[in-house]
């Protein structure tokens, strides 16, 4: 069965960074790793998303051209559009948004005096 790897920092990532157990500059080394990381997964989402988006249009274009532009096809289009839009709004959400939303939140509890410097 298909999984959603959701990516979230672990407690004992969280509880090590808002215990302030590195270093200013092992910081500074982690964040440049982790954000590489994140560019890897928005790069790869936006490849993900244009793909979704193509085959859609694509397959909405060759159901239009077998039926004509009726109610039933128009809403049927929006649909799919409405459903695209959704589905990558969750896995931008569970696989970008929710690490970087924990991992700067930690950084602020941790280290207050670098707040909003090594934001994801």
């Amino acid at each position: 069965m298909a999984r959603l790897p959701i990516n979230w920092l672990s407690k004992r990532e969280r509880s090590q960074l808002e215990g302030r157990w590195y270093s200013v500059d092992e910081l500074t080394a982690l964040h440049a790793a982790l954000e590489r990381g994140q560019r890897r997964r928005i790069r790869a989402f936006l490849i993900a998303a244009c793909l979704v988006f193509v085959i859609s249009v694509v397959l909405v274009a060759m159901t239009g051209s077998l039926t004509g532009l009726t109610p039933a096809f128009v809403f049927a289009a929006a649909a799919v559009l409405a459903l695209d839009v959704l589905c990558l709004a969750a896995v931008w959400v569970l696989g970008i948004a929710l690490y970087a939303w924990q991992f700067n939140r930690a950084i602020d509890r941790g280290y207050p005096e670098l707040a909003g410097r090594l934001h994801l």
